[in-house]
């Protein structure tokens, strides 16, 4: 069936010759046109075990036995509450979720959780949120108020709110970087920003580590410890946005909690979480915010037709309990190590590639080149069977995580490949 009514996102109306998936089944993908396809980027972050994974399938058929949705205001079932109390044992100060059905969802509500705990305690005049140059959180007209990217937000100014943004941030390559844990910092330029501003700030949010949109851009560690740790001492409350990093895509359940040694005020979940089937975000609370709730006995009024989707907990259940008693987590560390030796392999290799950075499951290379060549780039990884999805020149890999060490041993050859392609090329 050709395309014709449907608008595709991050396109013009009328697409330039898009996919058409007919199937797929672990990491690949099949097109109507007789290709196989690896899904390098993992189907926009979110499929960590693949294409119809065995218990993908097997957990939605059960509760489909049973019911897929109800009524959550006032009502729960015992899976949405089984889920509840994983995310909640991730970490040591967190009491409560609330769910939503995507990332910008989540986001919004830990936002508006953070700003209505500072109008409950008279704090109103705390109305500004602070982010990174670089962020990215989301693309509702609230969630683009904290978006440091001008491609999202440049037609949308009239309609924003205004925030504060940090610039500077220093980043790394990987893990092994020197500055990743040892950067100089310059508190007296950032205690002046925040003596000056902490008063209106709510919340800082984060995407801890990896700036996704941004180009998979990794965040020293020591860089945003100390930043974190500066905003704290103002009473700046901590929006950890893992809806890209968590549940696996590092090799830690939570990346803030686990890789950065913090507890936020509120951690954002999604694409992993049920493992890229049906659509559902969390916003995991800490006791801290929940408790003025209890305090003033305040409804949060904020609900969504499909919050507590039972289809979704019941995958996201079995999803994270596999992380609990597998390899995996292990092996995308182990992996972390194979990528940052391949990288040190290509950038020698390759003049072409400026910058090659690698954490955890994800690699990243910035091309020098201009946009008709990373096209090239692009189809000539598809005749190797490979589907990627630069943002600009930035060519990256974010494979599913399942069994990430056998196919590293594929996918990296075939990179390798596809560089020494372009390289003889005649482009």
């Amino acid at each position: 069936m050709p395309l014709i009514h449907t608008w595709l996102p991050a396109a013009t109306p009328d697409s330039d010759n898009p996919l058409q998936i007919i199937a797929a089944e672990g990491p690949y993908l099949y097109t109507r046109d007789g290709q196989k396809l690896y899904d390098a980027i993992s189907s926009w972050w979110c499929k960590p075990l693949g294409h119809r994974h065995p218990l993908v399938k097997e957990s939605l058929e059960t509760q489909l036995k049973i019911f897929e949705h109800h009524l959550p205001a006032n009502a729960y079932n015992a899976t949405i509450e089984q889920l509840s109390t994983l995310l909640v044992s991730i970490f040591t100060q967190m009491d409560k979720v609330i769910y939503a059905s995507d990332g910008s969802s989540a986001i919004e509500i830990a936002m508006k959780l953070s700003y209505e705990t500072r109008v409950l305690q008279g704090e109103a005049k705390r109305c500004k949120y602070l982010a990174l140059s670089g962020a990215y959180h989301g693309e509702t007209i609230f969630t683009l108020g904290v978006c440091g990217i001008a491609n999202y937000t440049q037609n949308y100014q009239a309609l924003i709110s205004q925030n504060l943004f940090i610039e500077d941030i220093v980043y790394v390559d990987s893990p092994q970087d020197p500055a990743w844990d040892n950067v100089p910092f310059d508190s007296d330029k950032l205690e002046q920003f925040f003596n000056q501003h902490a008063s209106q700030i709510t919340a800082l949010l984060i995407e801890p580590i990896v700036q996704g949109a941004a180009g998979l851009k990794i965040i020293s560690r020591d860089y945003l410890r100390k930043l974190i740790n500066l905003a704290r001492a103002h009473g700046i409350h901590i929006i950890a946005d893992e809806i890209m990093v968590g549940l696996g895509r590092l090799g830690y359940f939570s990346v803030s909690k686990e890789l950065l040694g913090i507890e936020a005020d509120l951690v954002c979940f999604a694409k992993h979480l049920t493992a890229g089937s049906i659509p559902m975000s969390s916003v995991v609370v800490n006791r801290s915010i929940s408790d003025i709730y209890r305090k003033h006995k305040q409804i949060f009024p904020h609900s969504h037709t499909h919050s507590c989707n039972t289809l979704a907990a019941a995958v996201a259940v079995d999803y994270l309990s596999l992380l609990q008693n597998s390899n995996i987590l292990a092996n995308v560390r182990v992996a972390e190590t194979i990528l940052i030796e391949f990288n040190t392999k290509l950038k020698q290799r390759f003049a072409f590639i400026s910058k090659a950075r690698a954490i955890g499951a994800i690699a990243a290379w910035e091309l020098n080149l201009p946009p008709k060549q990373i096209k090239l780039v692009v189809s000539l990884a598809k005749d190797l069977g490979i589907h990627l999805r630069p943002i600009g020149n930035i060519v990256y890999l974010l494979p599913p995580i399942y069994n990430i060490l056998e196919d590293l041993k594929l996918l990296l050859p075939k990179i390798e490949e596809l560089f020494n392609n372009f390289k003889f090329s005649k482009y």
